[in-house]
């Protein structure tokens, strides 16, 4: 998150931020022997971005802040594994076809790798996705009404229930908490709603998940093996998981060049 508009100290504050939850201009103020002026402006300009809210005497880490970093840590792991899974995906994807894709952090890293292909129509209750294709000449975004998430850039609700069910796709792409035999988990009911709405509209679904997903607990399963058309995850899966996973699935793919 932290990026050119931030100095080395303001990027110092904002980790300090992350770690403690809340800065003082006294402390740092003698921290990186500056004036109480120098950090009242570093202070006021990573409010003024959304790094913090300003009390009398320093700042504390804002939500906005604290949802940004959650969802950029977990972007950020298994970043090969993604991009493997995210490759494979987008070759099934042919020029004109019509794609809703879920939330999540792959179904992001398969977003990106849709961007050349021409003539998309792509559906979304993500906000990141939205973010990362709207500017694609060659994608028509459509972006899901709905309520946004407290705690994650995506939109749930009756209203985009509602939206999906008048609408029809070729082909939905979708991620998980957690898998196991009995099938596909979220860890929130309101996204299993979404995820169920998605399955229902498509012609076809697949699944793109990390190995780590697998044997996982989650609270509201969504979906079983039999709604899934293909399954597209990493070649570190465990033997034991692929083993049980190849008579579940009706396809699996194993998308290699994962870190191993």
């Amino acid at each position: 998150m932290t990026n050119d508009i931030l100095n080395s100290r303001q990027q110092a504050i904002i980790e300090q931020l992350r770690e403690r939850g809340e800065v003082t201009v006294t402390e740092l103020t003698r921290r990186f022997d500056v004036t109480p002026m120098t950090v009242r402006r570093d202070l006021d300009h990573l409010a003024a971005h959304g790094y913090l809210t300003r009390t009398h005497g320093g700042g504390l880490f804002s939500q906005q802040a604290k949802i940004q970093f959650a969802f950029r840590e977990k972007q950020e792991t298994q970043l090969a594994e993604k991009a493997a899974i995210a490759q494979a995906a987008a070759k099934l994807i042919q020029p004109g076809m019509t794609v809703v894709l879920d939330t999540g952090t792959t179904t992001l890293a398969v977003a990106h790798a849709l961007a050349g292909i021409p003539n998309l129509k792509v559906l979304t209750s993500s906000l990141a996705i939205a973010a990362a294709l709207y500017a694609h000449d060659n994608i028509e975004l459509v972006l899901l009404g709905g309520s946004a998430r407290k705690n994650s850039p995506d939109l749930t609700g009756p209203l985009t229930e509602d939206n999906l069910r008048q609408l029809r796709v070729q082909l939905a792409i979708l991620g998980a908490d957690a898998l196991d035999r009995d099938g596909l988990y979220s860890s929130e009911l309101a996204v299993a709603r979404i995820s169920k709405a998605m399955i229902a509209c498509a012609q076809q679904t697949i699944l793109v998940v990390d190995h780590t997903k697998f044997q996982k607990r989650a609270f509201v399963r969504f979906a079983g093996w039999k709604q899934i058309d293909r399954v597209i995850t990493d070649d570190r899966l465990p033997a034991k998981e692929q083993r049980w996973l190849a008579k579940a699935a009706a396809h699996v793919l194993l998308a290699k060049g994962s870190a191993s």
